[in-house]
């Protein structure tokens, strides 16, 4: 395997989760993070919490001024309303040969890296992992699995060996991993989950296993679940009836103690990936010419939020 340098854009839940364990496994790793974010690093390591089992590694660590060289693959885990000013940050490491991996929600994310570096950068990526950090800078895994999926998005985005050499270092670190060849369908397979989850927990403010038990719960959230996937169709690229059973399972789940992270940082007073998540999706449905009647009260509920 052709040892690759992989910078980490953050080190928050996702950033920081996947990279501790690319990290455990040997990976060359560095994390470009904020000042007091590096501070706690420095200080205490990357902790982590998962159910089977604690560990500490020792990251290397850097800030946007301690930046220099470029990297083979370069990871992006922000938050999306913090895209813009990551992209300032890491972009004087994206060389000619430098694979650009956005680990975000929805789709906007890519037409903004795809200006910026151009479509033979980007590549088309989404990870499943339910963490948080927490109040002392640890990582704490949650519940179930972690996996990447990860792809080209247009044909010439990266040959077939430089896929392979990204692939092989992501692969084997503790969480599962996929090297896809419909990696936009992948992502908006995701979005159908996390967008219709999101707006079932902000609209009616509980978890899925609150929401299913009140009349009229399970219906509405199967008619989000509905909307959000028509939506996809309109764009082109129709969830497949494996995605759709499953997210229609885990959102109808009875005693089911799932929340998105978007409503636990509503929760907690935190800022919200309200437009990349559900604005930006509202937003496609009203071109397309798609009611989306729920989704636009989500979407409305969190934009009076985010304006308080």
């Amino acid at each position: 395997m052709t040892s690759l340098r992989i910078l980490m854009v953050g080190a928050g839940a996702v950033g920081g989760y996947f990279g501790a364990q690319l990290v455990a496994a040997g990976r060359d790793v560095t994390f470009l993070v904020r000042d007091a974010r590096a501070a706690v690093l420095l200080r205490d390591g990357l902790r982590i919490h998962a159910p089977e089992g604690d560990f500490t590694v020792t990251p290397t660590v850097i800030t946007r001024d301690e930046l220099h060289g470029s990297y083979d693959l370069v990871v992006v885990t922000v938050k999306a309303f913090g895209l813009d000013a990551a992209i300032d940050d890491f972009a004087p490491t994206v060389g000619p040969h430098t694979s650009v991996l956005p680990l975000l929600n929805g789709m906007r994310h890519l037409d903004v890296l795809r200006e910026r570096f151009g479509s033979d950068r980007v590549l088309g990526g989404c990870c499943v992992v339910a963490a948080q950090q927490e109040d002392d800078g640890s990582i704490r895994r949650l519940y179930g699995e972690a996996s990447v999926t990860y792809g080209g998005l247009v044909e010439d985005t990266a040959d077939a060996e430089h896929l392979a050499d990204i692939d092989a270092a992501l692969s084997g670190a503790g969480f599962a991993t996929r090297l896809s060849d419909a990696v936009e369908l992948d992502m908006w397979e995701k979005w159908l989950l996390l967008a219709s989850a999101g707006a079932a927990n902000c609209l009616m403010r509980g978890t899925i296993g609150e929401i299913v038990t009140v009349p009229g719960g399970e219906e509405t959230v199967r008619a989000i679940i509905a909307e959000t996937k028509a939506v996809a169709t309109a764009a082109g690229f129709e969830p497949r009836e494996k995605a759709v059973v499953r997210t229609e399972t885990m959102l109808t789940q009875q005693g089911s103690a799932f929340t998105t992270s978007m409503y636990r940082d509503m929760l907690q007073g935190f800022s919200v990936e309200a437009d990349h998540i559900l604005g930006d999706l509202v937003d496609r449905a009203h071109r397309l010419e798609v009611p989306v009647p729920l989704l636009t009260a989500a979407s409305a509920t969190l934009a009076v939020y985010s304006a308080r």
